[in-house]
């Protein structure tokens, strides 16, 4: 993950996939989202 969020939404794709978006970071509100391959264990920005 790029950035450390909370107060997020957290939806499981139906390909597997995890897609994080929104939330609250260090620097305040984010609008951004970002994928989960849990699979490889990594982060997409999306």
């Amino acid at each position: 993950m790029s950035f450390g969020r909370y107060l997020h939404t957290a939806s499981v794709l139906t390909n597997g996939k995890v897609l994080v978006a929104g939330g609250y970071g260090a620097s305040g509100f984010l609008n951004t989202a970002e994928l989960y391959e849990p699979s490889t264990g990594l982060w997409t920005t999306t």
